[in-house]
């Protein structure tokens, strides 16, 4: 089962918020649920985009400190 999570889950997660126009946060939370899957299990699956891509989602909701930026893209 874990050989192809490997091979499979990072596409499974893009997939679903092509789908459903979820976050990734909550895409790699629906697909580990329907999986019974624990989310930490998976995270080694993810790949660099979707890690950052979830990094800046959890930043825009102060789940993480934002990164100081010279130039703001929110103006």
């Amino acid at each position: 089962m874990f050989d192809d999570l490997e091979k499979t889950f990072a596409k499974r997660v893009e997939d679903r918020v092509l789908d459903t126009r979820c976050g990734y946060m909550e895409a790699v939370n629906l697909l580990c649920e329907e999986m019974e899957i624990e989310p930490e299990l998976v995270a080694k699956y993810l790949s660099k985009p979707i890690i950052e891509k979830i990094k800046v989602e959890a930043q825009k909701v102060n789940l993480l400190p934002r990164e100081p930026q010279l130039f703001s893209d929110d103006a």
